[in-house]
Formats: C-alpha cells, structure tokens, sequence
C-alpha cells in the first residue's frame, strides 16, 4: 500500500492512496480515506489540480469541482437507454 504525504483539507486530514488511480480526462482520481490503514474511505482527490472536492454520483460518474476533471461513468441506467 503506498501513499503519498497526508492532505489537509481545513478540517479532514486525508491519506491518500497512489496505488489505485482511476482514470479521469485530465488527470487521474485517487481514492482519499480518513486513516493511514486505508480502512475508511472518505471520497477521492484529484490528480489534476489536488483537490479533495471530488463527487461522486450513483453510476460511479466522478467530476472535480475545481477544475473540472472528470470520470465517465462505470455503470449504466438501462431505465434511461
């Protein structure tokens, strides 16, 4: 398991898992957690611009607030085809 320096977002410390990038169209996500054993996960961080202001939608769709990097998603609704 590798991880990089913790990430203080203000009131979150976030240690982030460089082991497991996912793939976004700027740059990758990382999966971030709230404790060193990587036990906790707390939502991912971007790779592009290293901001924890990642979301996350119900078909696994994840989109950087900041700077706009972006996931497609890994699952699809057969409701909406």
């Amino acid at each position: 398991m590798s991880s990089t320096a913790p990430l203080d977002t203000g009131d979150t410390r976030l240690y982030v898992d460089t082991d497991s990038p996912e793939q976004g169209s700027m740059g990758v996500f990382y999966p971030a957690y709230t404790n060193e054993r990587h036990t906790d996960q707390y939502g991912f961080v971007c790779g592009a611009c290293r901001s924890a202001g990642v979301s996350m939608d119900t078909m696994g769709r994840l989109e950087c607030r900041d700077c706009g990097n972006e996931r497609k998603p890994t699952q699809w609704d057969a409701a909406y085809l």
